[in-house]
């Protein structure tokens, strides 16, 4: 049975403006929005643009990083919208295992927070084992609230479960309805941990052509609805998160109006049986 948006343990909703966009449980009392803003990536000098169209539009939730050098912006923007840093969820990252005390510090002062939403190990370079060790004694002192991975396989996985005391609340992994790492996927769910997934609609010359797949194009007619609000809906209609990137007010408000329609199950299994196997090289967000 496919699992549904109504089914996902959602106990709130970011009603502000143009964008509704509930949330979901990640780890115990921690409700994070079911799609973030991404500023990371091609659209890196745009971020401030994104974050000010994000927030007047009511997103609430930012996805950043340290290697983006641009999560400065967020505050600066927040403080600009006269939004409360309550009244948003911010994730970010540390670049890999190594300094994960200095990362997780320079994050807090770029950020100007005492506390982080959801911090997330970039990737899996380092000793991962001892870099969670630092993010789970953050997290016993509430300065993050949840802690997971980003581009994890499933033996990048395995090995950080042999000595993790807390387990990771997402693994944020590049997926699409094309393209897919299947086997950490399918790991991480079996450990009900959550996947966050980055590039849901491809990139240029990257993860496919979602735009011009004709089971896409067919579900899009016939819901009367873009091509990526489909790719994007297949996301979300099975129970995953995902954080997307647009500089546009008008692409980010369309994207995130995904929720007033469903797929069929006959589409929902389409869209699936479209997997193309492996994932290309992989591209850190």
């Amino acid at each position: 049975m496919l699992a549904r948006i109504a089914t996902l343990s959602l106990t709130a909703v970011f009603a502000h403006a143009d964008v509704h966009v509930p949330t979901r449980e990640i780890a115990a009392g921690v409700q994070m929005p079911v799609i973030s803003i991404g500023i990371g990536g091609l659209e890196t000098a745009n971020a401030s643009a994104i974050v000010s169209n994000w927030l007047k539009l009511g997103g609430r939730g930012i996805d950043t990083a340290l290697v983006y050098r641009d999560q400065n912006v967020v505050p600066q923007e927040l403080q600009k919208a006269g939004i409360d840093r309550k009244d948003v969820f911010i994730t970010t990252k540390i670049p890999g295992c190594d300094s994960a005390t200095a990362s997780v510090e320079y994050d807090l002062k770029q950020l100007q927070t005492d506390y982080i939403d959801l911090l997330l190990i970039h990737f899996p370079k380092g000793d991962c084992a001892k870099a969670w060790e630092v993010l789970e004694s953050y997290h016993s002192k509430g300065v993050l609230k949840a802690i997971g991975v980003s581009n994890f396989d499933k033996k990048s996985m395995e090995s950080l479960m042999k000595t993790a005391k807390v387990k990771p609340a997402v693994n944020q992994i590049e997926l699409n309805v094309l393209e897919y790492d299947a086997e950490a996927l399918a790991y991480s769910e079996s450990l009900n941990i959550t996947v966050e997934a980055f590039s849901p609609v491809g990139r240029s010359g990257h993860s496919g052509d979602i735009r011009d797949n004709k089971v896409v194009k067919g579900v899009a007619a016939s819901h009367n609805i873009s091509t990526y609000q489909v790719a994007l809906k297949w996301i979300i209609q099975h129970g995953r998160l995902l954080t997307f990137q647009s500089s546009s007010a008008e692409h980010q408000a369309s994207d995130a109006a995904i929720f007033d329609f469903e797929l069929s199950d006959s589409e929902m299994k389409a869209l699936d049986a479209l997997h193309g196997g492996s994932l290309m090289a992989p591209i850190y967000m």
